[in-house]
């Protein structure tokens, strides 16, 4: 029993070490999007799901030492294929740089399908050892027992997790990392195969196997798929409304890994008594939250978000160990719910953004495992088989008129925001809101704002928020004479336009289609663009790629506007990325701008790291006060340049400072990034 545990939490220990690991490898193709970690997690749900058929089908239609045979033969072909993309690019996980998607197109497919050359097979062959070991197990001890492996893996899968943000990320490089990761799967296979070589595998006895009914199968199905469609739609929430900052990634998917742990180590954990009252609680408090267009603090949201998270995920996954099958049945269990989470994460990964225009699925979600949990509690309504025991019948009494309640306020969470939306659209890269402020019009990007216009015909084209004249890059911009190309990466609503001369070149780098057709005039909205006594170019892709593409472009300003809110393209902030700006400005007087406004993030020490090892001289102007009457906001920039007599702009002394006084942080490259540090707590 010992060496099956060993290897269960040793294959679930790499199976979610390397789910960040990937996701950080193919993060900056996509322009570094939340997206990206939603689509991964589908792309790991699905292919959980074919790991456990697998194991269902060998179990099932297997005899005796051909169930060995089959499962070494797929332990092979993993190692095999990890071997041949290694030959191929050099690197274990890490896909080459020809597969870089050249635009915006399609970009889910494009990353489902890089997922499954990089780790595809060897994530294949890991997640189907799991249940066909228990399977093995439950021939020779109770299915009970046998579970209890499952629970053994999801604590290696925990460990995992947050070993790769607190402990690996920030010491070892990115191709180190893979390569660790290739020789701990390399040492699994052997492991596995020794094990399986010499499994006590029973022949089957179909004949006394009880028949598994439609409903039943159902049931599981129902119990495993809310949950993971919780998991990923407060994941989109949080990293799109509350923090937009890459931990929100990792914390929710531990906490629905703990309630696995929870509820399939034993019985004693999971009771109805305090988990329906706790569930109502946290469900009232969320509701509450989804009432309002913002919430009161970051803090309190993630304390609540995630804490109604933990209870629902506890409370489904508790009611579906309830309705556990016997030791002949564990792999159609596991398939079961293998089945639902994939249908659950392709539901809001998928589904959701095609057919819902804002994120919608929060509240869908909340409410229907409330009701499946209800439902659950009272056996005869649902028609499903009794469980096993029968306490806390009078919370699941007291139960049923909250999540009666409570899936009337997620309902009506969903047409109330309290302010005037004009127009919301939806695309891979998040929800884009056209809302009417006193002033005008502005575009907001979950909570961020993305630009505003003021209605006033008279200042219509007066810059605002953090473009505003007294900002860092309306300085920079203003003190410009005759003609100037400026490439700005990240257009919002094309408010840097307003800086725009007669002979001026503009050309903006944008990855989201929809961002571009806002600002381009759709919808009639925002004009900064058709404003512009020379219309701007407007680049659609990922801006590092295509300058990546272009030759030197001689701009004698590139605005980088990336880091003020969503998830931080790291890749825009690097040696590599910086050495590729250089190239592209004109000469030593050229300005780079970087907008580093940031609620969450201190990112400073990072950028004073990159300028000194560039050689840059630096004046970092913090805007603490905006002029509401002009809607400019604070904001803080960062001006580099080879010349320091290109950065004497005439800044207030009490805005204007220098690198030189920031402690220096780590230095990023293409092979190390990390947050970690750089969190204001």
């Amino acid at each position: 029993m010992l060496r099956f545990a060993v290897t269960v939490v040793l294959s679930a220990f790499l199976l979610f070490l390397v789910q960040p690991l990937v996701g950080k490898v193919v993060l900056p193709w996509f322009g570094g999007a939340p997206a990206v970690w939603t689509t991964c997690l589908l792309f790991f749900q699905l292919v959980l799901l074919g790991g456990y058929a697998w194991s269902h089908l060998v179990v099932r239609r297997l005899q005796g030492p051909w169930q060995r045979r089959a499962h070494v033969l797929l332990l092979a072909t993993a190692l095999g294929s990890l071997v041949v993309t290694t030959a191929l690019w050099g690197t274990p996980l890490v896909p080459s740089s020809s597969l870089r998607p050249e635009g915006s197109d399609a970009p889910t497919l494009r990353l489902l399908m890089l997922l499954g050359l990089s780790v595809g097979l060897p994530y294949f062959a890991l997640s189907s050892t799991g249940p066909l070991l228990q399977a093995w197990v439950s021939q020779r001890v109770p299915a009970v027992t046998a579970m209890r492996l499952y629970a053994a893996s999801n604590v290696g899968s925990l460990v995992g997790l947050l070993a790769f943000p607190v402990l690996f990320e920030p010491l070892w490089p990115l191709r180190s990392l893979a390569w660790a990761w290739a020789a701990g799967f390399t040492l699994f296979a052997v492991l596995c195969a020794s094990l399986a070589w010499g499994a006590p595998v029973v022949p089957r006895d179909a004949a006394n196997e009880a028949k598994l009914e439609a409903r039943t199968v159902a049931g599981w199905i129902i119990l495993a798929a809310l949950p993971s469609a919780l998991l990923l739609a407060t994941t989109n929430h949080l990293t799109q409304d509350v923090a937009p900052i890459p931990f929100l990634w990792v914390l929710p998917l531990v906490l629905y890994l703990a309630s696995f742990v929870i509820t399939f180590d034993s019985d004693r954990w999971y009771r109805r008594g305090w988990a329906l009252p706790a569930l109502g609680v946290m469900g009232l408090f969320v509701a509450g939250l989804l009432l309002y267009p913002t919430e009161p603090s970051a803090l309190i949201a993630l304390a609540g978000y995630l804490g109604f998270l933990a209870v629902a995920c506890v409370a489904g996954h508790g009611e579906l160990v309830r309705r556990r099958p016997a030791g002949e049945h564990l792999t159609a269990f596991y398939l079961a719910v293998s089945v639902g989470g994939a249908l659950g994460g392709f539901a809001v990964a998928v589904v959701a953004p095609r057919v819902l225009h804002d994120f919608y699925e929060l509240p869908i979600a909340a409410a229907s495992i409330v009701v499946a949990v209800a439902v659950a509690v009272l056996q005869p309504a649902a028609g499903l088989p009794s469980p096993p025991r029968g306490e806390g019948a009078r919370s699941a009494r007291l139960f049923l008129p909250v999540s009666v309640l409570l899936a009337i306020l997620f309902g009506w969470s969903i047409e109330s925001r309290g302010v005037d939306v004009l127009e919301t659209r939806r695309d891979f890269f998040g929800v884009l809101r056209v809302e009417r402020d006193p002033r005008g019009l502005v575009l907001m990007h979950g909570r961020v704002l993305h630009g505003a216009q003021l209605a006033d015909p008279a200042k219509r084209r007066l810059a605002t928020t953090y473009y505003a004249p007294a900002s860092g890059v309306g300085r920079l911009l203003r003190s410009k004479q005759g003609p100037v190309r400026v490439g700005a990466i990240g257009l919002g609503v094309g408010t840097l336009a307003a800086y725009v001369k007669p002979g001026d070149e503009y050309r903006f780098y944008e990855i989201s289609p929809t961002v571009v057709a806002l600002a381009e005039g759709s919808g009639g909205y925002f004009t900064w663009l058709s404003d512009a006594p020379v219309r701007p170019q407007v680049v659609l892709g990922d801006a590092r790629t295509s300058l990546e593409r272009e030759p030197p472009n001689a701009y004698d300003v590139i605005v980088v506007d990336a880091f003020s809110g969503d998830s931080v393209p790291t890749h825009l902030l690097t040696k590599e990325a910086f050495e590729l700006y250089r190239t592209h400005l004109a000469s030593d007087r050229s300005v780079l701008a970087l907008h580093v406004s940031n609620r969450y993030l201190n990112l400073l020490p990072v950028v004073a790291r990159l300028a000194r090892e560039l050689g840059f001289h630096s004046l970092v102007v913090d805007i603490d006060k905006g002029q509401p009457e002009d809607w400019a906001l604070s904001s803080l920039w960062v001006l580099l340049s080879k010349d320091p007599e290109a950065l004497r702009l005439g800044v207030p002394a009490d805005d204007a400072s220098s690198l030189a006084t920031i402690a220096e942080g780590p230095l990023w490259t293409d092979e190390f990034t990390s947050l970690w540090g750089l969190v204001v707590w």
